[in-house]
């Protein structure tokens, strides 16, 4: 089985998704870095404001005996740095003077830098300028729990906007399906004509882009009208012009035939007798074929067919005592042109009496359905001639032409009608039966 070759509106949406999703990427990675950035920014606001509110409180408290002195907190109680609240009160001579209980275990720079903010491997250190008892503060913020808050606020944005991406890909489906709407009309418009619609579509009902398309057709479908019609014009009339020295030319070689004596001579007129009654059926299915490509399968008036198939039956080719034929009791309407049924109907019976066994009959079976099935005995058709054996000049047994089939399938098919096939025909193991499903 052949791939699923993709639609343009599935390859349009798919490339805008994928244009969208990289600028989503570049969206995502801009947010991180923009949230990490102002995420500091307030982070060492806090810190900074955080240090000069306690240092009063601090220094004061160091002056009245109520601060440990350095290293005077449990050790023990330092060991989550990420949650404790880490401080160094600090004189002017560098020297900790007090800290807090688990400041023993952090690291802070070695060097104070007042009114400054200084990382080391664990923390962003700020220090406090020197109040006027010569002491400053050093107030420590851990760096894993700005991460962690980072993380935490990163992902909440985050989980969201991944879920853009199925929506966004739907909604561009959506869109782009909708904008190509025009597209999908325009095709339907020209899968609409055929060998017998070839008028000019209308460009201004199309957006200005697929004008210039629809320009084009036209102006294509114009030429090939013309050359179309030259083609009908041509074998129509040379088909008229044939007939006339056809029927002249076969009339006097039988009156010949008739006046003559000489056995070998009535021989050689009855073959040229032969071969010009040929070429006045061919001259025939050349007007058939003519008829049939002009477009005359669908009437302006529905017709009785069970009334109009006897009149057709009496035209037949052949022996029409080999013909059975069952038609039901009540009237079975169609659209069919009854022209074009009379072609399409003498073309299967004449097929059917030309294929048959010599003496055998030929069933033609008209249901209130609406189906004409026209049944035949003989050798089954193989099924790879079977489903080509209605095209133009495709099958030539028994001396036909192969354009019997041919005009029946397309006088069908312009009425709207539907022609079947079958060999060996259903519930024998021989013979062939034509099924036409009349509109």
């Amino acid at each position: 089985m052949a791939a699923r070759r993709p639609t343009l509106a599935r390859r349009l949406a798919l490339l805008v998704s994928l244009g969208l999703g990289a600028v989503w990427v570049v969206a995502l990675l801009t947010m991180a870095m923009v949230l990490r950035h102002e995420q500091d920014e307030l982070y060492d606001q806090q810190l900074k404001v955080s240090a000069e509110t306690l240092l009063p409180v601090l220094s004061h408290a160091w002056r009245a005996g109520l601060l440990p002195p350095d290293g005077g907190g449990d050790p023990a109680q330092a060991v989550d740095l990420d949650e404790a609240l880490l401080w160094q009160l600090i004189d002017r001579s560098g020297r900790v003077v007090a800290s807090a209980p688990a400041a023993v275990a952090a690291m802070f720079p070695d060097r104070i830098a007042p009114l400054r903010h200084t990382s080391t491997a664990t923390h962003m250190v700020y220090a406090t300028g020197y109040d006027a008892a010569g002491f400053a503060l050093e107030f420590a913020d851990p760096l894993a729990e700005r991460a962690e808050a980072w993380r935490d606020s990163y992902l909440a944005f985050l989980l969201p906007m991944l879920a853009i991406l199925p929506l966004g890909y739907m909604l561009v489906r959506w869109i782009t399906a909708q904008a190509l709407r025009p597209l999908d009309r325009m095709r339907a418009e020209v899968e609409r004509r055929d060998s017998q619609m070839l008028s000019p579509m209308d460009a201004e009902a199309h957006p200005a882009e697929l004008s210039a398309v629809i320009a084009t057709l036209n102006g294509f479908m114009a030429r090939l009208a013309q050359a179309l019609e030259g083609e009908r014009a041509f074998a129509s009339n040379a088909a008229h012009e044939l007939r006339t020295p056809v029927a002249i030319a076969l009339a006097q070689v039988q009156r010949m035939q008739h006046e003559t004596a000489d056995d070998v001579q009535r021989d050689r007129l009855a073959a040229v007798g032969r071969a010009l009654d040929r070429m006045s059926r061919l001259v025939t299915r050349l007007l058939q074929l003519a008829r049939a490509e002009s477009g005359i399968g669908r009437g302006a008036a529905p017709v009785d067919v069970a009334r109009l198939l006897p009149h057709v039956l009496r035209d037949a080719h052949g022996d029409g005592s080999r013909l059975r034929v069952v038609l039901p009791e009540g009237p079975v309407p169609s659209q069919m042109d009854a022209d074009a049924l009379a072609i399409v109907v003498g073309n299967l019976i004449d097929n059917a009496l030309q294929h048959a066994p010599q003496g055998t009959p030929v069933d033609i079976v008209l249901d209130d359905a609406g189906v004409l099935v026209v049944r035949n005995g003989g050798t089954p058709v193989p099924a790879a001639d079977l489903a080509r054996i209605a095209d133009r000049f495709a099958s030539r047994r028994s001396g036909g032409f192969g354009l019997g089939l041919h005009i029946a399938r397309q006088i069908a098919q312009q009425a709207g009608g539907r022609l079947e096939l079958h060999s060996p025909a259903p519930g024998r193991a021989d013979g062939f039966e034509a099924r036409l499903h009349l509109p």
